[in-house]
């Protein structure tokens, strides 16, 4: 007999008709498939984490550098997410940290040459990742699960008002 997974117990346990948490379920798996395969192959290929790609993904995207506070922003994590890894990336040469004359307080972070050649082979090869995990579906079926997931996104943010009052 084998293991089953959370995911396969939980689905087990809900009624027939339980269709939002099934595709909440679905959504989540499919996310933690993929996400698996990242982790594992940034790990081995450059001793490298998703948290480290992301942060020089936005640093990368944003040239002349961020405040720790907007680089947590845009990644939608606190400071204290970030502080660890951006200091390793700092230690690593990959990005530079400058603090404020105004303000000791406010720090802030730009991707080094070193850390944009790393980040540019890290990001094509993300891309080919996702490329060939996702393969196997027409154009039109992407896009259609593009289209699909947007529509959820933009409802989620709409009907999380609720929750935010």
């Amino acid at each position: 007999m084998t293991e089953k997974n959370l995911y396969e117990s939980i689905l087990e346990s809900l009624p027939e008709d339980a269709d939002h948490r099934i595709a909440w379920l679905a959504l989540v798996r499919c996310f933690s498939s993929i996400e698996r395969v990242l982790l594992k192959h940034f790990a081995q290929k450059y001793n490298s984490s998703l948290p480290r790609y992301d942060v020089l993904t936005a640093l990368a995207l944003n040239r002349d550098g961020l405040t720790m506070g907007e680089l947590a922003s845009m990644l939608m994590v606190t400071k204290g997410n970030i502080t660890g890894v951006v200091r390793r990336l700092a230690q690593d040469g990959l990005v530079l940290k400058n603090t404020s004359k105004s303000d000791r307080r406010v720090q802030s972070v730009k991707i080094s040459a070193k850390g944009v050649r790393l980040w540019e082979k890290m990001h094509a090869d993300y891309d080919d990742m996702i490329a060939l995990l996702l393969s196997g579906q027409s154009v039109e079926q992407i896009k259609e699960l593009r289209q699909a997931l947007r529509r959820t996104r933009l409802l989620v943010e709409k009907n999380s008002v609720a929750f935010n009052s």
